[in-house]
């Protein structure tokens, strides 16, 4: 088996790898993104929550319905925290799984590389033994010609 051979399963291995560790850099970005949106959403829902405790709260409040606000205020405040926690962890995943699909993309194009320029050698190789095979012929053709 050429070596061109050889280097050519080891690309499409190569190549698998990285098409796979696209595939899960493309569902992690995906998981981030679902996670900033509903850490969004929260801020939005708290936002509107505490602006109708305050249209409410001109018209009057109990000091019962206050601690209800306020604890279930707090309550979407930690959501909140857990959710930015949340979304900072796997901001630091994205970027594990971008330098792991970088590595492989980078390792894959450099093997394509090399299988190319094995297969220039091998085709300038199977050209120079070509070529001493013509010369060689015509060599053999100019020492039996019949006009000599």
């Amino acid at each position: 088996m050429k070596r061109s051979q050889r280097l050519a399963v080891v690309v499409t291995l190569a190549q698998r790898k990285a098409d796979e560790s696209a595939r899960a850099l493309a569902y992690i970005q995906q998981k981030l993104r679902a996670d900033q949106q509903q850490l969004q959403q929260l801020e939005e829902y708290l936002v509107e929550y505490r602006n109708a405790l305050q249209t409410q709260g001109q018209q009057g409040v109990s000091a019962q319905q206050f601690r209800v606000f306020v604890n279930f205020s707090q309550n979407v405040e930690r959501a909140i925290e857990q959710q930015k926690q949340q979304v900072a962890m796997v901001t630091r995943q994205v970027e594990q799984v971008r330098r792991h699909w970088q590595r492989l993309d980078a390792r894959h194009q450099g093997l394509e590389k090399l299988h190319a320029r094995s297969l220039l050698e091998e085709s300038a190789a199977q050209e120079r033994v070509a070529q001493k095979e013509q010369d060689e012929f015509a060599g053999r053709w100019r020492g039996k010609a019949p006009w000599k």
